[in-house]
C-alpha cells in the first residue's frame, strides 16, 4: 500500500459515506485533475444550496453553475451529485448521533471536518502557502475550553464567532459541537461570520455549515486589506431570523454604548468651571487659606525639580498622548466591513 492509499485510508476512518466521496473523485476521466474536480464538486454544491435562499444573487450563480458543470460530461456531473449525496448522508448520520443537547458525549468524530480532511487526504493543499487545516481533535479541544458549561452563553443568549481564516470551518463546526455537548442549541444561540481569500474554501465552509445547520454568513474577501468579493448565507441564517436578532442586539450595544458614555460625562459635571470639585468650595474659609500659603511653599521648593524634570516631563506626555490617541482610535476590521450584511 502506497502512501497515498495510507492517508486515505486514515482520512476515511471507517465512514462509508466518506470512502464513496473519494472513491468517486477517482472515477473522474484524467482531462480533470483532482484539485479542479474537488474545487468545483465544492463550488457547485454551494451554488446549489445558495440558490433556494439567496434569490438575490441566484441568476449569476446559476451561470456560473451551468458554466462549471459545462465542462463535465453528463456520467461525470451525476458523480457531481452521488457526492452531494454522500456528504449530506454523512453529516446527517453525524448530527443524528449527537441526539438532544447536552447528552451527547464527547467524540472527535461526532460532527468532524469532513471537507477538510478529505481535502488533506487527497494531498489538495498549498503547501508553499502555508495551508493546511487544523486536525478536529485540536479544533474541538480549543472549543471545549472556551464554550466551558455554556453559562456566559446563557446569560447572553446567544453569542457571535468571528473567523479571519475559516479555512474550511473546522473551528466553527467544533464550536457548535461544544455548544451542543454544554446544553445549547447551536442554530439558536451561535452566530458565526467566516471570511477566507481562498474561494474553494469558502465553499467549503458554506457547504459544510449549510449542511450542520449553523447559523453563518461565509465571507469571500482578504481580512488584511478589507476588500470583500463575495457573501454567502446559510440557510440557518435566514430561516431561524439571525438578520433581525443580530439588528436587535446592535440597537441593544449601541444604546449600552451611549447610556456608558452619559453616564461619564454626568460624572464629569460635578466640577465647577475652576476645575475645583464641588466638594473643595465646602472647606470653611480658614483651611483654603491654609492650603493656599502651603501651596505657595511647596511650588517655590519644587520650582528647581520641575526645571531639571521638564525636557524628560516633556518626552514622557508625548509617548502618553501618543498611547491615548492610539487606544482611542479603533481599527476598521473586515467584520466592521461586513458588519451589515448579517443583518439581511
Amino acid at each position: 500500500m502506497g502512501r497515498r492509499q495510507r492517508i486515505e485510508r486514515a482520512a476515511m476512518g471507517g465512514d462509508p459515506h466518506k470512502a464513496a466521496i473519494i472513491r468517486a473523485m477517482r472515477e473522474f476521466s484524467h482531462s480533470h485533475d483532482q484539485y479542479t474536480v474537488f474545487s468545483d464538486f465544492v463550488e457547485i454544491s454551494a451554488i446549489a444550496i445558495s440558490s433556494k435562499v439567496d434569490q438575490s444573487q441566484f441568476e449569476a450563480r446559476e451561470k456560473r453553475y451551468l458554466d462549471i458543470v459545462g465542462k463535465y460530461k453528463p456520467d461525470e456531473v451525476q458523480l457531481f451529485c452521488a457526492m452531494f449525496a454522500e456528504l449530506h448522508m454523512c453529516y446527517r448520520e453525524r448530527v443524528d448521533a449527537l441526539g438532544d443537547p447536552g447528552a451527547a458525549l464527547v467524540r472527535d468524530d461526532s460532527l468532524g471536518d469532513v471537507l477538510g480532511e478529505i481535502f488533506m487526504a487527497l494531498e489538495l493543499g498549498n503547501d508553499r502557502a502555508g495551508q493546511f487545516f487544523t486536525p478536529y481533535s485540536v479544533s474541538l479541544l480549543m472549543a471545549m475550553m472556551t464554550v466551558g458549561d455554556g453559562a456566559a452563553i446563557r446569560e447572553k443568549g446567544f453569542i457571535t464567532l468571528q473567523e479571519p481564516a475559516c479555512g474550511s470551518a473546522g473551528m466553527v463546526v467544533a464550536t457548535a459541537q461544544a455548544m451542543h455537548c454544554a446544553g445549547l442549541s447551536y442554530p439558536e444561540t451561535l452566530h458565526a461570520t467566516c471570511v477566507d481569500i481562498d474561494q474553494r474554501c469558502v465553499h467549503m465552509a458554506y457547504v459544510q455549515l449549510s449542511l450542520l445547520g449553523v447559523p453563518a454568513v461565509v465571507v469571500h474577501g482578504n481580512a488584511l486589506s478589507l476588500d470583500v468579493w463575495g457573501v454567502w448565507y446559510t440557510p440557518a441564517h435566514a430561516i431561524v431570523g439571525w438578520g433581525s436578532r443580530l439588528r436587535h442586539r446592535r440597537a441593544a450595544d449601541a444604546m449600552t454604548q451611549l447610556l456608558r458614555g452619559d453616564r461619564e460625562d454626568g460624572e464629569g459635571s460635578g466640577h465647577q468651571s475652576s476645575g475645583q470639585p464641588v466638594e473643595a468650595s465646602l472647606q470653611p474659609p480658614e483651611a483654603e487659606a491654609i492650603d493656599s500659603a502651603q501651596a505657595d511653599i511647596e511650588s517655590e521648593v519644587a520650582v528647581v525639580d520641575d526645571v531639571d524634570k521638564q525636557k524628560a516631563g516633556c518626552e514622557e506626555s508625548l509617548a502618553d498622548l501618543f498611547e491615548q490617541l492610539s487606544a482611542d482610535v479603533k481599527a476598521e476590521t473586515i467584520f466592521d466591513r461586513v458588519g451589515q450584511l448579517a443583518l439581511f
